[in-house]
């Protein structure tokens, strides 16, 4: 998957998490503002040795309150879920081994199917998510979340003198400068005439979107500490 944003971790304070979320893909545009978003970033940082999890965060030892947690978890990323079962099709934890309580069987599982398999620690069914459920499941784990306006959003005056080549005479371009003079682009604008601009921009002046959440326990931000930083593909 392509990466969307880049994650800053700015500061924890008890159950509260603030950050920021920078623009690094033409494609999205946006912060995402549904509670699902924040949930997924937390999974990102408790389960590391996924493929597509962040490469440059240095993480811990899961905490066995999320790990047991896994399978509701793991749908907030990839809106799917792998679910591992036994023989008889009952449902077991991560680990592939222990059986969940109070026992369920792969048939009662919401979602599409997606087929099944057996790899190296059980034999597991791959379903789709309804996005209902998602969103009726983050709350459990999210209890609010705020996303601000766009910062450091480019001027239109900034895009126009940024375009080597434009026709325009230095006379005209600075009666143009002067008109646009603290205009934003607007959103769907930054695709087409200001991408350029952002990306020659260093890190810190890019677009970004400063997040604050607070979860249900403090031990969802066990990993979530201040400076950390990651790239993710995460979009909802």
């Amino acid at each position: 998957m392509t990466d969307l944003y880049t994650i800053s971790v700015d500061a924890v304070e008890g159950a509260t998490c603030r950050g920021r979320v920078h623009i690094i893909n033409p494609d999205s545009l946006f912060v995402p503002t549904g509670r699902t978003f924040p949930v997924s970033l937390i999974f990102e940082t408790w389960f590391p040795e996924d493929g597509e999890a962040p490469s440059t965060a240095e993480l811990g030892d899961e905490d066995p309150f999320v790990t047991a947690q896994r399978p509701e978890l793991e749908p907030m990323i990839y809106c799917r879920r792998q679910i591992r079962i036994n023989k008889d099709g009952y449902l077991l934890s991560y680990d592939g081994q222990t059986l969940l309580e109070p026992r369920r069987h792969a048939k009662d599982v919401p979602g599409k199917s997606r087929g099944s398999g057996h790899d190296e620690v059980s034999a597991y069914i791959s379903v789709d998510v309804p996005e209902e459920h998602l969103i009726q499941h983050a709350p459990s784990i999210v209890t609010s979340y705020e996303v601000s306006p766009l910062r450091n959003v480019p001027l239109r005056s900034e895009v126009l003198r940024f375009n080597d080549g434009d026709p325009l005479s230095e006379e005209e371009l600075a009666e143009e400068e002067e008109a646009l003079e603290g205009v934003e682009l607007e959103e769907e604008e930054l695709m087409y005439d200001g991408w350029e601009l952002i990306m020659d921009r260093p890190f810190e002046e890019r677009p970004y979107a400063d997040i604050t959440f607070t979860v249900t326990d403090v031990r969802y931000l066990k990993h979530l500490t201040p400076g950390l930083r990651w790239r993710t593909a995460v979009w909802r």
